[in-house]
């Protein structure tokens, strides 16, 4: 085919993308102009079907539905002007040279990515045009508009951040044609220079579309994406008007691209009792009475539910949920939860669940979102299907391929589901500024966010919470928290992030009550709400608390105690102190060591999989006396949240008030017999009051700052505050326990009040525990992105996603292996997926103690190990093991010189010697 450039319309000179196999037949590329129109017309599509979504992006840039629409269509036309610099354009020097012949190559340093350099020639060459020709105010062309311009030259997942001449990376030619491009498609689309030009003169309207420009970069990412499947929309090299191309291409195949994606929202049900929603539930707790019968607004709330375990705050919450649904204000949900384990847990209550939110003839999509979803068994994929596309352009990605990878990676897509469950982190990341982070808000805008177990995170992560929950009220979305118990001031904080989003500077009024449980409620306008709640009888409940101060005195209740046929769980509060207790047991004469049993996080994933399936049957639900009496485990906090599992005594190492409290759920958590048979739902425990037994150090009116590390030096650094323990001690010391839910606000603002007396020994302890939060809380600060800020480069951007959303030390997954015999094979080769299923989590910083492999044989088997898989391409992360006297181990350079760096076993566990 002859040069585009002959037909008198230069910007078909251009491509935008390209085949990489050169002798398949049809066109060759797909025109820049064509692709550019594909994109906008997705996007009308989309804001035109997805009614929500345009509503929301007019009230952001404060424009009419049909102003809006216009724009962000036009917008969206010139997404990608920073193909036609020369510098890309070469990086297909057969195209480049058959539409410009005899046109000598100049410029050859593709060395800023496409997007950054459509910002670069739109501020620099561009904008000035456009002035002068629509009689537009400089400032709204040069600035306003870049607040628009930013997020959609930024849809490969960030904002444009470099800036240099243009006359580096663009020809006169291409800087004119790209001009013509814009002329043309502004006159198609036509949108209003002159009124826009007339807002621009408020400041207010300026400063709001910095808000706005989240909104719309999430749009632009999504639409990006499905303007780019070629199966859809088809490569073509044809010269036609735009117009033309626009009415019989680009729109009709947006309606099946945005149709097949799945993306569209699905009708919600209409409002409906409690009972409908659920049919097993008959006797409605106050809690979830409190959610069906309360008044619901018309616009974005927050709701704040504590209660105690077995108040059903998960169905209360879908109850609001599905309210707020009803009435418009959202059109699906997505559930974040602490641990991968409560969210799959989650995740099959949901899916028995979630339909009965929308309309019987609609087939809403349900999504499991983190890192190991693809473990669970009940995960299936239900949205969009990746498109096979092997293109790069140089070093450069391009979008196709990323939305591949983006697609098999559900823990973004889950987002964008009717309704999505998983971790936290995966809403978190919506906020700080990692890559396709917009595409997260834009999953979560019409969305009710339900937070669970909010009292669980640090500092770090509850700040970065809070700025979660400031951006989707801002975006006009309404939130559901859950938690056993906050404190006031946690609360406070809260509420206040919500109504900063809904754009109300004051400081909310302190709230006030002390009740508990209870519910808060705020609509962002005026003093929230506190609504008293009543408690069952049947979840009312008094643990008493007795303290050891030796692990011979614990030893001899656990001795004492599986004499008398009692199943017993020690939590410990690290690793290496759950071995050694584990140990001694064992060494006891008096235990059955077929039933004594180790638990911790230091076990290969299929292993730890194993064990929990095996606790579950000692311990769990539905447990018999045959399998419980005389039962013992020694674990560590792994057993604190997402197992259900009930023993007839606790004991635990001393923690803050709070997690003894969450350890103790664990303590006669289902109603049974003395020797330990299940009753029937509603009646009464006859085991007795239940007991939880705390290791701790002896008590003292005068502690000093080693009060808690000289008895517990490991686990000092997983509970550094020492003054939060020994209040916990003092005020279980004087109650002698608690009664739920009488006792909740006093033990909790006693233990956590910042400004309670401090114990002269503490205070150095204590500044320097506050001292370490507020740092804490400052990186989370500096790190999380500013909604006022609007959708711009900034230091912290990170292409590679490897923000942090919890802090704590950092890990890494060995994948262990069995070297024998001069073979080589993964640690659990059986299954689906054996990487992970051999895989541990370990501190990165002791994995460089991992001694270097010099065995040529070994070297050898472990490459051809890697190969087997492209997750890899780093072998230090395999560590071959070998066997030894039942025992499998690895080597490591250490500073005492020991040649033994880690033991391993499905019972024990990983160990590493050195630590």
């Amino acid at each position: 085919m002859g040069a585009l450039v002959a037909t008198g319309t230069e910007y078909f000179a251009y491509w935008g993308k390209a085949k990489q196999d050169k002798l398949v037949g049809g066109a060759r590329c797909h025109v820049l102009p064509y692709h550019c129109l594909d994109v906008a017309a997705v996007g009308q599509t989309l804001l035109s079907r997805h009614l929500v979504l345009l509503q929301r992006l007019s009230q952001q840039m404060q424009l009419s539905q049909q102003q809006a629409l216009t724009w962000m269509v036009f917008l969206l036309g010139i997404h990608d002007l920073g193909k036609f610099a020369e510098t890309f354009q070469q990086i297909r020097l057969d195209l480049r040279q058959q539409f410009w012949p005899g046109v000598p190559i100049k410029r050859t340093n593709y060395s800023i990515r496409h997007d950054t350099l459509g910002a670069m020639l739109w501020q620099q060459f561009v904008c000035e045009q456009l002035v002068t020709e629509h009689e537009a105010g400089t400032n709204f062309v040069s600035d306003s508009m870049c607040y628009w311009l930013n997020p959609v030259f930024g849809h490969h997942g960030w904002p444009p951040s470099k800036q240099e001449p243009i006359k580096f990376h663009f020809a006169q030619q291409d800087q004119n044609a790209a001009l013509a491009f814009v002329r043309d498609w502004q006159a198609l689309v036509q949108p209003d220079w002159l009124q826009a030009t007339a807002l621009d003169a408020q400041r207010s309207w300026r400063q709001q579309q910095k808000k706005a420009s989240w909104l719309m970069a999430g749009v632009a990412v999504l639409a990006d994406w499905l303007g780019s499947n070629q199966d859809i929309f088809r490569y073509c090299q044809e010269p036609m008007a735009l117009e033309e191309y626009w009415i019989e291409h680009a729109l009709p195949k947006a309606e099946r691209a945005v149709e097949e994606s799945g993306v569209l929202p699905k009708q919600s049900q209409n409002q409906q009792t409690l009972g409908e929603l659920f049919p097993v539930i008959n006797d409605p707790t106050p809690l979830q009475q409190q959610c069906e019968e309360m008044a619901i607004g018309e616009e974005p709330q927050l709701f704040i539910l504590e209660d105690v375990t077995g108040a059903g705050k998960t169905e209360a919450a879908l109850m609001l949920a599905h309210r707020l649904m009803s009435v418009g204000l959202a059109q699906g949900l997505y559930v974040g939860l602490p641990t991968m384990a409560t969210a799959n847990a989650m995740y099959e209550r949901m899916s028995k669940a979630y339909r009965a939110l929308y309309r019987n003839e609609e087939t809403p999509s349900l999504v499991l979102s983190h890192s190991a979803r693809h473990l669970s068994e009940l995960f299936q994929q239900s949205l969009l299907n990746a498109q096979p596309d092997n293109q790069h352009y140089a070093n450069e990605e391009n979008i196709s391929a990323q939305c591949n990878r983006w697609l098999a990676d559900n823990r973004k897509k889950a987002l964008l589901a009717d309704v999505g469950v998983g971790t936290i982190d995966q809403a978190l990341l919506g906020i700080v500024p990692a890559r396709h982070q917009s595409l997260r808000l834009l999953g979560l805008l019409n969305k009710v966010l339900i937070l669970d177990e909010v009292h669980a995170y640090d500092a770090y992560t509850s700040e970065l919470l809070k700025r979660l929950i400031e951006f989707h009220a801002a975006l006009g979305g309404s939130v559901v928290l859950l938690s056993a118990t906050l404190t006031k001031a946690q609360r406070q904080g809260l509420v206040q992030s919500f109504q900063q989003g809904r754009g109300i500077e004051e400081k909310v009024t302190e709230l006030k009550s002390e009740h508990y449980p209870l519910l808060t409620h705020s609509t962002g306008d005026g003093q929230p709400g506190e609504y008293p709640l009543q408690t069952r009888d049947l979840v009312r409940r008094k643990v008493l608390v007795c303290f050891h101060h030796t692990t011979d005195e614990v030893f001899q209740a656990i001795e004492q105690a599986v004499v008398q046929g009692k199943s017993v769980c020690w939590i410990r509060n690290t690793v290496p102190d759950a071995r050694d207790a584990w140990a001694e047991l064992r060494d006891s004469a008096r235990l059955d060591s077929n039933k004594l049993h180790l638990f911790h996080s230091r076990y290969a994933l299929g292993d730890r999989i194993a064990i929990e399936q095996q606790m579950l049957e000692y311990f769990g639900p539905n447990s018999t006396p045959q399998f419980r009496q005389g039962r013992v485990l020694v674990a560590t906090q792994v057993v604190e949240q997402s197992l259900d599992l009930d023993f007839d005594l606790m004991i635990s190492d001393l923690a803050p008030i709070d997690l003894l409290i969450q350890r103790a759920g664990r303590l006669q958590r289902h109603a049974r017999t003395e020797k330990g048979e299940l009753l029937l739902r509603g009646e009464k425990d006859q085991r007795g009051t239940p007991r939880l037994r705390v290791l701790s150090p002896e008590w003292t009116n005068e502690p000093d700052q080693n009060w808690f590390k000289d008895s517990f030096a490991k686990a000092h650094h997983v509970y550094p505050d020492t003054l939060l323990l020994w209040r916990t001690t003092k005020i279980l010391a004087q109650k002698g326990g608690w009664r739920m839910p009488e006792d909740a606000r006093e033990l909790l603002e006693f233990v956590y009040d910042v400004e309670g007396k401090i114990p002269s020994g503490l205070e150095d302890a204590n500044l320097a525990a506050d001292g370490e939060n507020h740092a804490k809380r400052d990186s989370a600060q500096y790190l999380q992105m500013q909604l006022s800020s609007g959708y711009v480069a900034s230091p912290q951007w990170d292409e590679d996603v490897r923000i942090a959303t919890r802090l704590g030390e950092e890990t890494q997954p060995l994948y262990l292996a069995r070297w024998q015999e001069g073979e080589l094979s993964l640690w659990i080769s059986e299954g689906k997926y054996p990487w992970d299923l051999s895989s541990v989590q370990v501190n990165k910083k002791q994995i460089a103690k991992l001694a270097e492999i010099d065995e040529p044989l070994l070297l050898e088997k472990l490459d051809q190990l890697r190969e087997q898989t492209r997750l890899f391409n780093d072998y230090s992360l395999i560590v071959p093991l070998s066997e030894s006297e039942g025992v499998w181990q690895a080597r490591a350079i250490t500073d005492d010189g020991k040649s033994v760096a880690l033991s391993y076993s499905p019972k024990l566990g990983l160990e590493l010697l050195f630590e």
